[in-house]
């Protein structure tokens, strides 16, 4: 019988001064507000993805397509910060519904170009206005003045917990899953 593994709970690597600080309680964490506001508004547009066959992961990757017309696959997952896997599981549901095509390079068959077809651009852009609708909610609540200080701060989190990721990924008790140093994903352009 092979034993189980416990996790390693010591302090992961790379974290500021590598000790233990005091944390807020669990409701005043920066982690934790960002995953209420994900649940919140994955609440409020559930009822729209529900008749469109999405959810909020699908969803953005028909606006980031909408928005760039044609994208690889190894572009949507590094916008979405996503496993490749469910990325292409993703993009196969999408082809399936009608709302996109998937090519695979003429040059490299590993790179598949995927695109919108008309029923998707229709879809997109309706997904694209309730956004619209959810960010102009949150920036009423944010205020015009905190805006570009709270959207760079968000950006800087971003960065550090990709390098994080980066960082921990290999040395994860149990990881098999390896990425490369930059987290770079081949991104070719159609021609």
């Amino acid at each position: 019988m092979t034993k189980a593994r416990k996790p390693n709970l010591s302090p992961l690597p790379n974290s500021p001064d590598n000790q233990q600080a005091a944390l807020p309680m669990l409701v005043d964490r920066v982690s934790f507000m960002i995953h209420r506001i994900g649940e919140h508004m994955a609440r409020i547009c559930n009822p729209w993805f529900q008749e469109w066959g999405l959810d909020l992961v699908t969803s953005r990757m028909m606006v980031a397509l909408l928005e760039r017309e044609t994208m690889t696959a190894g572009e949507i997952v590094k916008i979405m910060a996503l496993p490749q896997s469910t990325i292409s599981h993703q993009l196969k549901r999408l082809e399936g519904l009608g709302y996109l095509t998937r090519t695979v390079g003429a040059q490299d068959s590993r790179i598949v170009f995927a695109r919108l077809t008309e029923r998707g651009l229709d879809i997109a852009q309706r997904s694209n206005q309730l956004s619209r609708s959810v960010v102009g909610q949150l920036v009423s609540a944010i205020g015009e003045d905190d805006l570009d200080r709270v959207r760079a701060a968000l950006k800087r989190a971003d960065v550090a917990l990709e390098a994080m990721f980066d960082a921990t990924t290999a040395s994860a008790p149990g990881s098999r899953r390896k990425r490369n140093t930059a987290g770079k994903v081949p991104t070719e352009k159609p021609r």
